[in-house]
């Protein structure tokens, strides 16, 4: 058998046909092509039959409904093969063996092999390097958030506030009708124990806001400990990784894992103190209510609700 062989980046095309033979006679034709793209390309093998006319050094080829027209020379084969635009283009064949050709396909689908691990490893890393952008986006958006926790924090706590004046204030009447011996001080004395519960309840109101504060709290702490990782994968994967379209450079990632430490720990500090502040106001609340109840001799006024816990 007689073989000839054409390779490009593509595919790899091998044609076969009785050695010695003149005029006309089949052969075979082997093709390996790569199809869609990386990182899904592929490569398929077909095998099929044609039927050649060799005249001298003139060549003819058909193919199924296809023909093609060239020339033999030496060890090279060159057909004028018509393009799907109606072009022809003569492709050049060169001499060669099955082990030739086994050879070109097994280059051909290691370089489809390493095109599709390129890619994949670029799209992973454009992933890595997203992923590492939107955690230190995170950081920024978690930390407005506490922000607005912060200031509903503290509105309610200024309540809390607000009602010890009016407790303090209707404590103050109570013992002055106590001094005087006024009918009504029992009843005003309720009424400062009920300026006290509704302390309570401003300080309950400030347990709820504590519980959205420590969601978005953790979500800070997250972005922190992702973004800390993100930035480990991309220096491992890209150890020149420097920082472009937007996305954040080593050095503001850190500083944006530092600022957002610092952050936190001076957020838990300010919450701390209102709650702090909220539990002493719901225990000088009820203070006003034992010493009204106490002027004016009106039994024991409510217990001082457990305090506020601290957050971590």
């Amino acid at each position: 058998m007689v073989g000839y062989l054409y390779t490009e980046a593509s595919g790899v095309t091998f044609l076969q046909w009785p050695a010695d033979h003149v005029g006309d006679m089949e052969g075979t034709i082997d093709s390996a092509m790569a199809s869609s793209s990386p990182p899904d390309e592929t490569v398929a093998t077909s095998t099929d039959s044609f039927t050649l006319r060799i005249d001298g050094r003139s060549v003819t080829l058909q193919l199924g409904a296809h023909t093609d027209y060239g020339s033999l020379s030496g060890n090279t084969l060159t057909l004028n093969v018509r393009q799907g635009d109606g072009s022809i283009r003569p492709i050049t064949y060169r001499r060669a063996s099955p082990a030739d050709y086994n050879n070109a396909l097994t280059t051909l689908r290691k370089a489809v092999a390493g095109a599709n691990s390129r890619t994949e490893h670029d799209q992973q890393t454009t992933q890595e390097i997203k992923s590492l952008s939107d955690d230190y986006k995170a950081i920024g958006v978690n930390r407005g958030t506490l922000k607005g926790d912060f200031s509903t924090l503290e509105s309610d706590v200024s309540t809390a506030g607000d009602h010890l004046k009016t407790a303090h204030d209707d404590e103050k009447k109570v013992l002055a009708e106590a001094s005087s011996g006024t009918e009504d001080v029992c009843v005003d004395a309720d009424g400062v124990d009920v300026d006290a519960d509704g302390v309570s309840v401003d300080a309950d109101g400030v347990s709820t806001d504590l519980v959205t504060v420590t969601d978005d709290l953790s979500a800070l702490r997250k972005a922190v400990s992702s973004l800390r990782s993100s930035l480990h994968v991309v220096w491992n994967d890209v150890p020149g990784y420097s920082g472009s379209g937007g996305n954040p450079s080593p050095a503001e990632a850190e500083k944006a894992m530092a600022g957002a430490q610092s952050f936190i720990t001076d957020f838990v500090k300010q919450v701390n103190t209102n709650i702090d502040q909220v539990n002493a106001h719901v225990s000088d609340a009820y203070g006003y209510s034992a010493a009204a109840s106490k002027a004016g001799h009106c039994g024991s006024a409510s217990s001082v609700p457990t305090p506020v816990a601290h957050i971590k």
